[in-house]
């Protein structure tokens, strides 16, 4: 650094075109967590793709029939904590927490989402029992949580106590493939990239199609590649044909 160049630790000088930012006490925690997880941990990620075509078709007439007065509206998020928790059920070792040295599987799926705030800020509230709700009730709750946590009335117990955790930058159109960080003691966290149109192969053809990259990273002193892979195998499977999915009523 120059000595024309002020620090952020400096005495800031008007027109010097630099600026302090300070973390907030949750961006503070957010960074020990990281830190901790970054430090503790032995992650590998898996990437994948997944072709999505009925998944849009289902949401697509899912809010259609919102639309008409008849149920929630139906966001991407909620479907992808439905087809990740009914993944989790079936690979329950994703789904644990690892503390001194134990690991604990969770029969229920406690699943973390991260939401974006409007000041760029992350928060994971936790949907409680995601695989035993309704796919109306886990819209209802996303919807709740993210109001909530707009206006800043989240609680710690919003926060605390998920298995496992989804991350869906897809919101920004250039978000692919990602390695998540891993929110310790969780040992696998998801990360969904943007829903885009591109050509795919079908029977020896090219067709135009929607697909949906995944970024799967999980803590291989708890993990190991093999059950990960088949956890994103299942993951996928359930992504091409939903109808597979339990909704609920």
């Amino acid at each position: 650094m120059s000595r024309d160049q002020p620090s952020c630790s400096a005495p800031i000088r008007h027109g010097s075109g630099t600026r302090l930012a300070r973390l907030g006490p949750m961006q503070r925690m957010a960074a020990a967590h990281l830190s901790k997880s970054h430090l503790e941990t032995a992650p590998i990620t898996l990437l994948g793709e997944a072709e999505v075509d009925a998944l849009v078709a289902l949401r697509e007439a899912l809010n259609a029939t919102a639309a008409r007065g008849r149920g929630p509206r139906i966001s991407l998020t909620a479907l992808l904590v439905k087809i990740a928790a009914q993944a989790l059920h079936a690979h329950p070792a994703l789904n644990g927490t690892f503390v001194e040295g134990e690991v604990c599987i969770s029969d229920a799926v406690h699943m973390g989402v991260a939401l974006s705030l409007p000041d760029d800020n992350l928060v994971v509230p936790v949907i409680r029992d995601a695989g035993r709700r309704s796919l109306a009730e886990v819209a209802g709750a996303l919807a709740d949580v993210g109001e909530r946590a707009k206006a800043g009335r989240l609680s710690l117990e919003d926060v605390r106590g998920a298995t496992f955790t989804l991350t869906n930058p897809g919101g920004v159109r250039s978000a692919q493939w990602s390695t998540p960080i891993i929110a310790l003691p969780q040992c696998a966290i998801l990360g969904v990239g943007a829903l885009r149109r591109k050509p795919v192969v079908r029977d020896g053809r090219v067709v135009p199609g929607w697909v949906l990259p995944t970024s799967l990273t999980v803590d291989h002193r708890v993990v190991n590649g093999v059950p990960a892979q088949r956890f994103v195998d299942t993951l996928h499977e359930l992504l091409a044909a939903p109808a597979a999915v339990d909704l609920g009523t």
